[in-house]
């Protein structure tokens, strides 16, 4: 029995020791499982949001309201409720087939009344103005209806003869001095340039389609002159895009976004290399202001010169440029929720939509941002809206913060709703900042939706060919964007604006001007 004891124990210790390798293997195997099933769930939920992107993508190609495919425009937008109606009179309804019904038309909108009016009369022919018995008949009333007469704009060709004056015998000895102009010798008006930027800037209609047009009309006027003219008249307007810009920064609350450009001919830099084109806005002005800032750069440095002398609330997205400004004294950094909420909205679409983990998020800024809508209905003031989120959305963050803390330690890091997770408690203190003050908006919308104007005009032009060609697009989508913003005709305000800067000197001059964008008197 003694000489078995050893053999006994070797054997157990054999044992043991393949029984210890068993479980590690498992445990290797196992671990091996969970990391493969996390890429599984990690590569379904990228798929899923491909697909969805994809399809979405194709739906929005037809539906978009701001690019309607332009073949196709006509058939989509007759099939829509017409505001205007087509009844031939203002003050009756009418109806129309739709595919297999019948839709009732509102009444349609008058046409202004400052419009110049032609009446034209229609009679019945003489032989025909009688009753079935001989009778003559006579006009007892009168049925009016209006429609839009369109006439091709109107050209003139303005001569200037500038006098010379001199004694009978002699040689002149003084002329009239020339109009002052804004390019002064070029054959372009104030009204024909603003006409041209316009058209640019404001509709997206490139140079090439304007000289197009220009042409049928028998007047040539190259894209290459309409450049240079806008080159110059920027130039001199950068006067006016100075006060507006010292009106921003004196602002307690600002809000700024990038998107980028390609400019041809950049100095030193590929063709094919992106640049960026900046905007700042003031979300809640009274007059808002939207400033844009062409920039070859999109890094901190460019951040720290657009900001350098502002003090206040500055709300922007998690794009690392800004990090640099929390820094600066005086500046308060605010996140933006739209991006807090878009990766759990991608997640969603990941998985089964409403079911997982991140509808769970989306419910939480569903609650959020219905209270902000409540307080846009009843109109509070920023310490009633301020008031209003201490007691109902505070709650809501605290309660946020604890699922979100304990939610993220259970799903992968590389998993869609684990980086909405990541995003979301890095930026917690950003994103829930606007509390502190009811003047405050819970996200960068008004910054997105400005500079995506660009973008829309982006997509017509394609790209500048010069940083000079960069910095003048900053200026005048400022000035039109502006003017958008505020209800103002930007034609108007812009032809005015050219009108005048030739003689302008001083800071009030420029500030008059400056303000023919904020407001829709200011020229009168």
């Amino acid at each position: 029995m003694s000489n078995e004891a050893p053999s006994l124990f070797s054997a157990y210790m054999e044992l043991q020791s393949e029984y210890e390798g068993l479980k590690l293997w498992q445990t290797k195997h196992l671990e091996r499982e969970v990391l493969y099933q996390n890429e599984i769930a990690w590569l379904t939920e990228n798929l899923l949001k491909a697909r969805r992107q994809r399809f979405a993508a194709m739906k929005e190609r037809w539906e978009s309201e701001e690019q309607v495919i332009l073949f196709n425009e006509a058939e989509v937008e007759a099939g829509k409720p017409d505001p205007q109606g087509d009844a031939e009179s203002s003050d009756s309804d009418s109806e129309v087939a739709v595919a297999g019904f019948k839709r009732k038309r509102g009444k349609r909108t008058p046409l202004p009344t400052a419009l110049p009016r032609e009446i034209v009369v229609i009679e019945l022919p003489e032989n025909e103005r009688f009753t079935q018995d001989g009778q003559p008949l006579k006009v007892i009333g009168k049925e009016v209806s209006e429609k839009l007469f369109f006439e091709p704009a109107k050209l003139k060709v303005l001569e200037y003869h500038r006098c010379r004056y001199g004694v009978d015998s002699g040689d002149p000895i003084k002329t009239a001095p020339p109009v002052p102009s804004i390019i002064p010798k070029g054959i372009v008006t104030p009204s024909l340039l603003a006409d041209i930027v316009t058209n640019k800037y404001a509709d997206g209609l490139p140079l090439y389609r304007q000289e197009e047009i220009w042409e049928r009309t028998g007047i040539h006027l190259s894209r290459g002159s309409m450049g240079r003219w806008i080159v110059q008249a920027a130039l001199a307007c950068i006067p006016v895009w100075n006060v507006l810009e010292g009106w921003l920064l004196d602002e307690s609350y600002v809000s700024c976004d990038e998107t980028h450009t390609q400019v041809l001919k950049e100095k030193g830099r590929k063709a094919e290399t992106k640049s960026w084109m900046w905007v700042r806005g003031t979300p809640n002005r009274k007059q808002p202001i939207a400033l844009f800032d062409y920039d070859p750069h999109r890094s901190g440095e460019v951040a720290k010169k657009l900001f350098a002398d502002y003090r206040g609330f500055l709300q922007a997205d998690a794009y690392g440029a800004y990090n640099c400004l929390e820094k600066q004294e005086g500046v308060i950094r605010l996140g933006c929720n739209m991006h807090g909420r878009r990766g759990f909205s991608d997640a969603d679409k990941g998985a089964k939509e409403g079911r997982g983990l991140a509808a769970v998020a989306l419910k939480y800024y569903q609650r959020l941002y219905d209270i902000e809508e409540k307080a846009k209905e009843l109109g509070l003031t920023a310490p009633e809206r301020k008031l209003l989120r201490d007691v109902e959305q505070f709650p809501i963050w605290e309660e946020m913060k604890a699922w979100a803390d304990k939610t993220i330690t259970r799903v992968p890091k590389k998993s869609l709703i684990g980086k909405a997770l990541g995003y979301w408690t890095s930026q917690y203190d950003l994103l829930r900042g606007y509390l502190v003050d009811g003047r405050l908006e819970m996200d960068n919308g008004f910054a997105e939706r400005t500079i995506r104007k660009f973008a829309i005009g982006r997509n017509n032009w394609m790209f500048s060919d010069t940083p000079e060609g960069a910095h003048a697009s900053a200026l005048f989508y400022s000035f039109v964007v502006t003017a958008k913003l505020n209800g103002v005709n930007p034609y108007q305000a812009i032809r005015t604006i050219f009108e005048r800067i030739p003689t302008a000197s001083t800071v009030e001059d420029y500030e008059a001007l400056a303000k023919l964008l904020l407001s829709p008197t200011a020229s009168t």
